[in-house]
């Protein structure tokens, strides 16, 4: 009787049970309407967890409390009731009640495993330390024996070695749940997680992305991709999709107010952190958000407000002033960063990414032994910190670079260059200082630290601590980092005018106090280039007039974005000219004193809207509205150009290969003619193709990309062999291509020919700022200069070529003790000269050459 009595019993609970993981499946796909019905009919034990996750993941956070409160009145589980009410809190900043509800939970039920791991995680973020690494202790303890065999519970108890810093055993964990439960969400986020504090994004981001194919309803998934995306334009895009998901959802809201601060939005970043904080108080991400944007504004008091706030939620607030610290990097903060950087450390000085912050903050200002200890510390306490890791393998090998120096710089340069390129780059910063200041009268306290890499990820990581992000150069301020054409092997880079770029950022960041929007330090930097070099413009206008064509040019208010957030190929860079267009304009109407009034302004606090009304007489929306009616009086002037074009935007989408391109036909005159000089050419029709590509240099001069027609005329004249012809155009074509070493090295040769070895030498100087380890070239320059007397110039090509490891390096020995006995530097000739010998002892001229040293030294 009790066996039939029992058998009625488990067939009574069999459609509850069934309904039950019914309502689980529904919630872990994201059917939440669905779901919670689904649990509403069966309100006991876990159920009741389920249920008001509904709640947790619609954003239905009060009514969820309000239902929870009225439950706790007529449950006999009051342990997932109160565990639901402490998750409702926390996501609503209400710390204390969450930390009681959680604590009246585990009293409840002394083995509820999940309001154990709650409560630690907030214990962590109140700064319990201790408390929490109790509670995660003893939830390790639990898995280690064995005690766990639900996919959720080893979840559980991987999580807490997770935040032990027992990641290994954290894997194994998390890798045995999914093998009980290949779909379970939560288990598949949290693993996720796992991968993205020990930094491996890529997995961290499958994982994430492998949750949202089951449950693509669920918020936070979205921000959990974002932090693992290196795309300021998808993290913002996953913040919208998760807002659109659940409305006034703070960790996306928090997400956005990040990403106006980084459009120089001061305004709107306070603005829509205020409504994450609306949502959620115990933010800690948008009090950090929101105070760096008050900080940007001035609005000091406000800063200390959000402080005070934050110390009430925490004892340990390092990552609030840890992420205000990066929140002012990006916005050129670089001494305010470092300053709240160390905040973060002193708040929690064994805590790894804020001592890693700190030692960035610190190499930005050229602190480089300061930052090796913290760093040090950094890795020390997280040795899965690749960045560290990187980090300190770059600081050791600058303990290799060469240091040289000059009036107003310190140039650190791998000593495998130091000869090749360290004199010629100190010459020309000095040359770059010395016209800047002249016209920003900015001054650093001390020498500008200039480094220089001839390792692209060696500069990469000195950067941001991930290699390949593909930048040329870098200015913090008074800290300047550049590639050396050694790292830029694949494309064409000229490194002075890169040089020149940087020191203009030093200039204008120096002069507004490192309050300089991203696009007026921009557009001045690419404006000092052209100044400078006139060759150095470059050659987007075309491009940059379809961007216009197309409706997408940002205004004026939104043009940082183009940098931060490409909406197309290639509009990063064309942002760049943008910005230099706008200043060009600025200037030619208004006068270049203004852009100093602008730079000052900013200097004094007033916001970039205000500063540009003081300054120049206008408003921002009034300054852009005239530079577009500038740009529609030049769009007329290049409408034969345009005409019957390639989308030059596509053109660039598909690497800028123009030629593949000319086996059709333009409706323009100019396009048109390019295609035929191609065609003409080809065939070998030299008069024809001299004919069409003259033409098209009549109607645009500027075009200097592939197939363009100073390439094609020189070609012409270079199969005629009219020398005279060949160097006009080589002339022509390099007066305004920042490129063209070969181009120049020919010119030169045209020259040498002419006896006009003046130019000769300019030339051949000029190819070494695209092209610096052309033996042959400094082989040349050196000859010359000792033809011109100019024996110091004369020394320094040959250490450059000795640089390079020549293979006959006895003669370069002898070359360059040659050199130095003429310069009069007997010592270093007389070691030169030996160190010659020592490699070929029968090497008459320089044995003759070593006697007439020692007869000097008598």
């Amino acid at each position: 009787m009790r066996d039939v009595g029992f058998l009625v019993v488990l067939l009574g609970l069999f459609p509850l049970v069934t309904q039950a993981q019914n309502a689980d499946a529904l919630l872990n796909e994201g059917s939440y309407r669905e779901a919670r019905a689904a649990f509403s009919d069966s309100l006991y034990g876990i159920n009741i967890e389920g249920y008001f996750e509904t709640y947790l993941q619609t954003g239905a956070y009060q009514a969820g409390l309000r239902r929870a409160q009225q439950l706790l009145r007529n449950t006999s589980q009051p342990a997932y009731v109160n565990y639901a009410i402490g998750r409702l809190h926390t996501v609503t900043g209400s710390w204390n009640e969450a930390e009681a509800a959680y604590l009246a939970a585990i009293q409840a039920k002394n083995d509820y495993w999940l309001a154990g791991l709650e409560l630690a995680e907030l214990y962590r973020q109140r700064g319990n330390s201790r408390q929490a690494q109790r509670l995660y202790s003893v939830i390790n303890t639990r898995l280690r024996q064995g005690g766990f065999t639900t996919a959720l519970g080893l979840a559980i108890g991987a999580r807490a070695a997770m935040r032990l810093g027992d990641h290994h055993e954290a894997n194994e964990a998390f890798s045995t749940a999914l093998r009980l439960d290949a779909n379970n969400v939560q288990v598949i986020l949290w693993y996720g997680d796992l991968y993205r504090i020990t930094y491996d994004e890529a997995f961290a981001k499958d994982l994430y992305e492998r949750a949202l194919g089951i449950n693509s309803r669920r918020a936070n998934i979205y921000v959990k991709l974002a932090a693992v995306t290196g795309s300021y334009a998808q993290k913002e895009e996953l913040a919208e999709q998760a807002l659109r998901i659940t409305d006034g959802f703070a960790p996306a809201l928090a997400l956005k107010a990040k990403l106006h601060l980084l459009d120089g939005d001061f305004p709107e970043a306070v603005s829509v952190a205020r409504q994450a904080l609306d949502q959620n108080p115990g933010s800690i991400d948008a009090w950090a958000h929101f105070a760096a944007a008050q900080h940007m504004q001035g609005a000091i008091e406000a800063v200390s407000q959000a402080e005070t706030a934050v110390l009430e939620l925490t004892t340990r607030p390092t990552s609030f002033y840890r992420i205000i610290s990066e929140d002012l990097a990006l916005r050129f903060r670089y001494p305010d960063a470092a300053t709240y950087a160390q905040k973060a450390v002193e708040a929690h000085p064994d805590d790894a990414a804020a001592n890693a912050a700190y030692a960035t903050a610190l190499m930005r200002l050229g602190e480089v032994e300061s930052a090796r200890a913290y760093m040090e510390r950094s890795y020390y306490r997280d040795a899965f910190n690749l960045y560290a890791a990187n980090t300190l393998s770059l600081l050791d090998a600058l303990d290799e670079f060469a240091t040289l120096t000059s009036q107003h710089f310190t140039l650190r340069i791998h000593e495998d260059e130091r000869h090749v390129l360290g004199p010629i780059m100190l010459r020309e910063a000095e040359r770059a200082y010395e016209v800047l200041q002249s016209y920003y009268g900015y001054e650093p306290e001390d020498r500008i630290l200039l480094e220089a890499y001839n390792d692209a990820d060696d500069f990469a990581v000195r950067v941001a601590g991930v290699p390949h992000i593909g930048l040329l150069g870098v200015c913090f301020g008074d800290v300047v980092a550049v590639n050396t054409p050694a790292a830029i092997s694949e494309s064409r880079y000229n490194w002075a005018r890169t040089l020149w770029h940087e020191l203009a950022h030093t200039m204008t960041v120096g002069l507004s106090n490192y309050r300089v929007p991203r696009w007026l330090t921009e557009g001045l930097s690419v404006y000092e280039e052209v100044r400078a070099n006139p060759a150095w413009k470059r050659d987007l206008e075309l491009q940059f007039f379809t961007a216009y064509d197309q409706g997408r040019l940002h205004s004026l208010e939104d043009i940082d974005r183009g940098f931060t957030r490409p909406t197309f190929q290639g509009q990063a860079l064309l942002s760049y000219y943008h910005a230099y267009r706008v200043i060009e304009f600025v200037v030619d109407e208004y006068g270049f004193d203004v852009i100093m009034d602008l730079l000052k302004s900013l200097a004094s606090g007033q916001s970039e809207s205000t500063a540009i009304q003081n300054a120049i007489g206008i408003s921002r929306e009034a300054l852009d509205t005239a530079f577009r009616a500038h740009l529609d009086q030049e769009r007329d002037r290049l409408d034969p150009v345009l005409r019957g074009w390639p989308d030059m935007l596509t053109e660039e989408l598909h690497g800028g290969n123009l030629r593949e391109y000319l086996a059709g036909r333009g409706e323009s005159s100019f396009y048109d003619l390019l295609t035929e000089g191609e065609e003409a050419l080809e065939a070998g029709n030299l008069d024809d193709a001299e004919s069409a590509y003259s033409m098209a240099l009549d109607i645009y001069l500027d075009y200097t990309g592939p197939g363009n027609p100073h390439e094609g005329l020189a070609e012409v004249y270079r199969r005629r062999g009219q020398i005279t012809e060949l160097a006009q155009v080589l002339r022509n074509h390099l007066a305004g291509y920042p490129y063209g070493d070969a181009q120049a090295v020919e010119l030169a040769g045209i020259l040498l020919q002419r006896t006009d070895t003046t130019q000769a030498v300019g030339y051949l100087t000029r190819s070494r700022y695209t092209q610096p380890y052309d033996a042959n070239v400094l082989g040349q320059l050196a000859k010359l200069y000792a033809d011109l007397g100019q024996h110091a110039q004369a020394v320094e090509m040959r250490r450059a070529i000795l640089a390079l490891n020549p293979v006959n390096r006895a003669e370069a020995q002898f070359a360059l003790a040659t050199s130095l006995y003429h310069n009069r530097q007997m010592t270093e000739a007389k070691r030169a000269v030996l160190q010659s010998l020592e490699i070929a002892p029968g090497y008459r001229e320089a044995q003759r050459l070593l006697l007439k040293i020692v007869d000097g030294d008598e």
